[in-house]
């Protein structure tokens, strides 16, 4: 059933479509009347079967459900809806405090797990980061869409040079530099003058020779940004082709100042993995160095797990690297499930993950650890089976530097392996 809301109520989260799932009436009523004002489109199921009919007519973004349901289960409703879509935000909620409920969820691909009685707080942050990943698929969605559009309809900027002189022009690139007249072109260095100075974007030292400094690239192509004498301002991905026979050079210019806004935007999607959806290297590299130096400054603790799965190349071997890339994938789903909010997880390599665990001594890191590793170890990973890993734990302390943290962590891990792997180093 969809719920009525007044029209003029101003909403936390806007454009998110819920569907709340619980059998239980005063748990359904207490949620519903959070859920209500936060969101302006929420529908409510009694069952997994009305649940499941809800949502192939509406399609929310965002699933919230108990697992344990008098007639179809929340479990099979999620199982169905995952064969319509596997990017739908869902988080469940149970009284039951298991390893074997908790890895059912995993296996279900469930996005969040919240335990009976529900600590409001912990609700409240499960909703946040479910809206703020299903705002950042949205905004991937639309850069997406953006793309395709540009790559369609937009007119590019055509030029020839030769010799090092401009000779030939189409309509946009007069229409960009206010140039109309083709007489007299053949000294003009005007393509030279265009080129505006930014770190991120082709610029030649030696504008006289832009061209022999563009081809040394040795990719035939790169982005720049160009000011006209107008004033006209715009970044364009130049490339360049040697007609054949003669000595006449085609640029062909696309403008891609959209885009980079686009990409601006959305700078926090160029710093997770794109297959695990963890931060990527040079993300968490960033983030343990302002961890450092608040921990210098404050002398609070904290502590990094490295791990890597054990016999990684015999799964990829037997199984297929989809396999692999599978086994990649929950693993990480697994961790960022039984981390804090605080924590910080990347992938460090190709099956290497590393944690940072603010406010966390080697102790409390190695529990964190052992947890980690309890779960994967007894996870059932389709056509797989067992998969281990195995960790090393290394705690910071004041004047050690970030190689030193890190090499000691690398060497707790590579302990672990000789030790049989499968197990917790500090």
């Amino acid at each position: 059933m969809a719920i009525t809301v007044p029209q003029n109520q101003s909403y936390q989260y806007q454009d998110v479509k819920v569907l709340y799932v619980e059998d239980e009436v005063f748990s359904r009523e207490k949620l519903l009347r959070i859920l209500n004002r936060r969101f302006s489109d929420v529908h409510v199921a009694i069952d997994g079967e009305e649940g499941f009919l809800l949502y192939k007519q509406h399609l929310p973004d965002l699933i919230i459900a108990d697992i344990k349901m008098n007639s179809m289960s929340g479990l099979e409703m999620i199982q169905n809806i995952r064969k319509h879509n596997k990017k739908a935000q869902i988080i469940v909620t149970t009284a039951q405090d298991d390893n074997e409920t908790f890895i059912h969820c995993i296996d279900h691909s469930v996005n969040q797990f919240i335990l009976k009685p529900i600590d409001l707080d912990r609700f409240l942050l499960a909703i946040q980061k479910s809206v703020q990943q299903i705002q950042h698929e949205k905004e991937l969605c639309k850069q997406n869409l953006l793309t395709r559009a540009l790559l369609e309809t937009q007119d590019h900027v055509l030029f020839i040079v030769e010799h090092g002189h401009l000779v030939d022009f189409n309509h946009a690139f007069s229409s960009f530099t206010g140039i109309e007249d083709t007489n007299s072109l053949h000294k003009s260095n005007l393509v030279a003058n265009l080129f505006v100075e930014d770190p991120n974007y082709f610029y030649p030292k030696d504008k006289e020779n832009w061209i022999d400094e563009f081809f040394q690239t040795e990719k035939n192509y790169a982005k720049v940004m160009w000011k006209s004498q107008t004033d006209k301002q715009g970044i364009y991905l130049m490339k360049a082709s040697h007609n054949t026979g003669d000595e006449q050079i085609l640029f062909v210019c696309t403008e891609i100042s959209a885009l980079e806004e686009e990409y601006k935007k959305n700078e926090i999607l160029s710093s997770m993995d794109p297959l695990t959806r963890s931060l990527n290297r040079t993300k968490f590299e960033e983030l343990l160095s302002s961890e450092i130096r608040r921990s210098e400054r404050y002398n609070h603790p904290f502590s990094i797990i490295l791990m890597d799965i054990d016999y990684f190349k015999n799964v990829n071997d037997y199984f297929g690297h989809q396999k692999g890339d599978e086994v990649l994938v929950t693993i990480s789903t697994i961790v960022q499930q039984r981390i804090r909010e605080s924590d910080v997880f990347a992938r460090w390599g190709g099956n290497e993950f590393i944690l940072l665990t603010p406010e966390t001594n080697s102790q409390g890191a190695m529990v964190l650890a052992e947890s980690i590793r309890s779960l994967i170890n007894h996870f059932a990973f389709p056509e797989i089976g067992s998969v281990t890993c195995s960790f090393g734990v290394a705690e910071f302390s004041v004047g050690k530097s970030k190689r030193e943290l890190i090499s000691e962590v690398d060497q707790a891990r590579y302990q672990s392996k000789i030790k049989g792997r499968n197990c917790v180093t500090v």
